[in-house]
């Protein structure tokens, strides 16, 4: 299996790109113009004519190879069946300049055993909207219903006003994870701009009776799914039903649709409004640790 280590620059974008769009593993996080808005530094590993492409992200300094948290499932995207004998010789194709391996692959792909690597199960939530909204609605919980009759009698209401700059900064403010949320806010422009560019992803928020923003999410379609990039929410939101009104929303312009809502969470929420949960894999190698397998 010819499987190359190919720099950044030296992709070819076309290709790259025609390979995840086709690949039977496809999503939004394997483009190329996805990669880039959320990593300066990764490289590939591609098989063939770009058959089947893995990226592998790292820092100049220490040749670390990791997953970003904006790329929730990345893996090995391949026109061809995602065998157990095509995943391991991408596995053993990776450099040993890759000190650390951190690889999260697509729900449904099973990673053959290596004594080199380890897996850890990981879970996300989506919701399948081709029924009828009263239909998808009759599996929202208890609390569910509280939280949008809460928003009701707050008189809360959807936009669709909202700049990318304003979820960036919604986001920012609103999570614990101060140095993340610093790294990543940068990130999350580039790639709702990047999605507006493409005509691939909205911005929807909801606002009180004052024109606060309370929460807001933003959108992005491709391969059959709407993938909640982020939707961040303030504390008063959380109070008044906001970010179960803000996808109740969604839900209702969309029910009958052959198409999945993508939480892209690992938080209940979801389960909430009848989402179901989907496991994927996260591969690790640590270089440090080679010396238990012999």
């Amino acid at each position: 299996m010819d499987i190359r280590l190919i720099k950044k620059e030296d992709i070819d974008k076309t290709k790259w790109n025609s390979c995840v769009h086709f690949a039977i593993n496809g999503n939004i996080f394997g483009y190329k113009w996805f990669l880039d808005s959320v990593s300066k530094d990764w490289d590939a590993l591609i098989e063939g004519d770009y058959e089947s492409v893995l990226p592998l992200y790292h820092t100049i300094d220490n040749g670390f190879a990791y997953h970003q948290r904006l790329l929730r499932e990345s893996g090995i995207y391949s026109i061809h069946l995602l065998s157990q004998k095509r995943i391991e010789a991408f596995m053993n194709a990776i450099p040993d300049t890759y000190k650390n391996v951190d690889i999260q692959f697509k729900n449904g792909i099973q990673i053959p055993s290596n004594p080199l690597f380890e897996t850890k199960s990981k879970s996300n939530f989506e919701l399948y909207l081709q029924s009828p909204y009263d239909t998808i609605r009759n599996n929202y919980s208890e609390a569910a219903e509280a939280a949008l009759k809460n928003a009701r009698e707050y008189k809360l209401k959807p936009t669709s006003s909202v700049k990318p700059e304003k979820i960036a900064t919604l986001f920012k403010e609103n999570t614990s994870r101060s140095k993340e949320s610093e790294a990543a806010f940068h990130a999350y422009h580039r790639l709702m701009y990047n999605a507006m560019h493409r005509g691939w992803g909205f911005a929807s928020g909801i606002i009180d009776e004052n024109n606060t923003l309370l929460t807001a999410a933003f959108f992005i379609y491709s391969h059959g799914k709407a993938l909640t990039l982020l939707a961040p929410e303030t504390k008063e939101g959380k109070q008044k039903g906001a970010r179960t009104l803000l996808f109740d929303f969604f839900i209702r312009n969309n029910a009958g649709r052959p198409q999945i809502l993508d939480f892209n969470t690992m938080d209940d929420f979801p389960k909430t409004l009848g989402a179901i949960q989907k496991k994927f894999q996260q591969l690790n190698r640590k270089k440090k640790n080679w010396w238990k397998v012999f």
